[in-house]
């Protein structure tokens, strides 16, 4: 009679055990052999063990903070009998540029990082080395109502921290995750597509929007 074969038991996770110094610095040399774009994860590996020829990176987003920033503003009054037609230009508030560990030139290969940050807070950021700076400032317009207005253009800033951990090569096809930052965690900014508009103080704005952010500027 033939009997079924015994199921071999899932084992335990086990806690990831720190690397010895030696393959430390053989998976952090993998940071420098210009790998491009790799796979990045928003959560931490699954498991202590890896495969070096299939899992090189995994990139963890360990946290993310979303405030929206106005990068360019003028507030200004339309008279009754001036509506219609405007031209104004907006005034430099602040530049946000995208970084990596507060540096901002990153390689090509924290692309997938910051992809992962994008699907984290569930709308696209930079993914490459860019500024918000931009010098076309002036913007003409129709208001057809007398007020005070803000005309603003404006981001919502992504910021946090990351891991990543390398593969240590232990054997032919196998490995273990090496986190690769002295500190554990390093730090990340980048920022979502810019938004142009106009605000006045009797609209309702949903708070920790780009557009709330002006009208704060213009309403008490």
């Amino acid at each position: 009679m033939s009997t079924s074969p015994t199921p071999t038991p899932t084992p335990a996770r086990r806690r990831r055990r720190a690397a010895p110094a030696t393959a430390l610095a053989a998976a952090l040399t993998l940071a420098g052999l210009g790998l491009g774009a790799v796979p990045a994860h928003a959560t931490p590996p699954p498991g202590p063990a890896c495969n070096p020829d299939v899992e090189r990176i995994w990139d963890d987003i360990t946290s993310a903070t979303v405030k929206p920033v106005i990068t360019e503003f003028i507030g200004f009054n339309v008279a009754p009998g001036t509506t219609g037609r405007q031209t104004q230009t907006m005034r430099e508030q602040t530049t946000i540029n995208t970084s990596i560990n507060n540096n901002t030139e990153f390689n090509s290969s924290y692309k997938s990082t910051l992809s992962e940050v994008g699907v984290k807070v569930g709308f696209s950021v930079s993914t490459e080395r860019s500024t918000t700076r931009t010098t076309e400032r002036t913007q003409s317009f129709d208001i057809n109502v007398p007020g005070y207005y803000g005309l603003y253009r404006g981001v919502l800033e992504v910021s946090g921290e990351w891991a990543r951990y390398l593969c240590a090569r232990s054997g032919p096809g196998t490995g273990y995750w090496v986190n690769s930052s002295s500190t554990g965690k390093g730090r990340y900014v980048t920022f979502g597509d810019a938004e142009l508009g106009t605000v006045e103080c009797t609209q309702y704005m949903p708070p920790g929007t780009v557009r709330w952010a002006a009208q704060r500027k213009i309403c008490p």
